[in-house]
């Protein structure tokens, strides 16, 4: 039987809303890589008899329990004491071991240990400290009711290296005692197709008691399609079939698999032709440049942007036309269109592409309300390699962040098509496009 794995992630400023909880997702997706399932992932405060009773809860019915967060040196930092309350009320002991491990940390900052620090080297008796290589909180391993329990840092830069070294080889270890096989995962990602729609097309795989498992998420432009194989379907081709399914099924908009980017793919799209893209932003502020960078390697086929978010900077530096702004406005096809061939222009790239928009929470109108966005092409937009530019209007919906990104990302993903020659696809959240103009 494939061993299973409960997530629990600690702090009241994750219960408040205060920072976003995002350790559970790479935890989880990691276990899963290992062969073990998540069956529970919960979120619970700083609060030792909320702790405990959600260890005790998950000792009866898992293998594994990942904790983090609580480990620090205030005294709301009460993971310690309610891993000693889920143990049977045992004591906590001091590490003379942990003890010297924090000091010489601190020593090596030329700094003294604060004495709130020394709630650190506490460990539960009969529990043993994990070395933290990367801050001041050791983590610590224990059983509870024969489940194994990992109590680590908050922070991702220290629980991930921790995690690694020490919660990986339990898993492993743990499939291996089980006899199971590891489930085979793979993830497929297609940017500016509705959620409802791309379910539709992949329906018949959707059946919950299928193997492969196959369900969708969705995230702003994109939606991705999480295939899950257990047992002999993890090894015999079936996963491989069924990504390439769906892969066909959702066509051009399908873009990369795991953990590939919209960008990434952009990026190997342009590379395999040997050409270059450059940018224009307003309303995006640098997001698509950030998105783009953030691929290793982006330097061979990203020559670099403009953030021309006024007017004034539109027309000084970028060279925009003034009368396509005086006569168009900043948000218009015109002026999409008149940034896209600028920026193609002065960095001498084969493509380029643009976005000009309202992402609020102001400045909306009648006939162009907020998420309004023109994304603006240049280059070979045609497959019979016919050099123009054109533009395409869209409304995105949500909060001015959520815009920007939707904005950001949609504008890699028309980009892509309009190098592949497949610039008709019509994606998510579009309301009308420019015919093809000349350069």
């Amino acid at each position: 039987m494939t061993p299973r794995a409960a997530v629990l992630s600690i702090g009241d400023e994750l219960t408040r809303g205060q920072c976003a909880e995002t350790n559970g997702r790479w935890i989880s997706e990691q276990l899963l890589e290992a062969g073990v399932m998540v069956v529970e992932l919960r979120t619970v405060g700083d609060d030792r008899e909320a702790i405990a009773k959600a260890l005790r809860a998950f000792s009866g019915s898992v293998d594994l329990v990942v904790a983090t967060g609580g480990l620090g040196p205030t005294h709301d930092d009460l993971t310690r004491e309610g891993l000693a309350e889920a143990m049977g009320g045992v004591a906590l002991e001091v590490s003379a071991k942990a003890r010297a491990a924090i000091e010489a940390r601190f020593a090596q900052r030329g700094q003294p240990m604060p004495p709130s620090n020394l709630r650190q080297a506490l460990c539960p008796a009969g529990a043993q400290h994990l070395e933290n290589a990367h801050g001041t909180a050791p983590g610590i391993v224990s059983v509870v009711h024969r489940t194994q329990v990992y109590c680590l840092p908050g922070p991702p830069h220290e629980m991930r290296p921790m995690f690694v070294r020490e919660v990986v080889p339990s898993a492993t270890a743990l499939v291996a005692c089980s006899g199971a096989r590891a489930p085979g995962i793979c993830t497929i990602h297609a940017c500016g197709l509705p959620e409802s729609l791309a379910a539709e097309l992949i329906q018949p795989l959707m059946n919950r008691k299928a193997n492969p498992m196959v369900g969708t998420t969705a995230s702003g432009a994109l939606v991705s399609a999480r295939i899950c194989a257990v047992a002999d379907a993890a090894h015999d081709g079936s996963l491989e079939r069924t990504a390439c399914e769906i892969e066909r099924a959702w066509g051009d908009y399908a873009f990369g698999r795991d953990s590939t980017t919209i960008a990434h793919a952009l990026g190997e799209t342009l590379a395999s032709r040997g050409e270059s893209l450059a940018i224009a932003e307003s309303c995006t502020g640098g997001l698509i440049g950030q998105l783009i960078t953030s691929v290793p390697g982006s330097s061979g086929w990203f020559t670099g942007g403009w953030i021309s978010y006024s007017d004034d900077f539109k027309q000084s530096s970028l060279g925009v036309d003034r009368e396509i702004v005086r006569s168009h406005g900043a948000v218009s096809e015109q002026t999409a269109c008149a940034m896209a061939v600028a920026a193609a222009t002065r960095a001498n790239a084969q493509w380029s592409v643009s976005a000009t928009g309202i992402a609020g929470p102001t400045g909306g109108t009648l006939n162009k309300p907020i998420g309004t966005v023109w994304i603006g092409i240049a280059g070979r937009v045609n497959r019979s390699g016919e050099v123009g530019v054109f533009a395409r209007q869209f409304r995105f919906g949500g909060e001015r962040e959520q815009i920007r990104i939707r904005a950001a990302t949609t504008a890699l993903q028309l980009a892509r098509l309009a190098i592949l020659g497949r610039a008709d696809v019509r994606l998510l959240s579009q309301v009308t496009s420019s015919a093809t103009a000349s350069t």
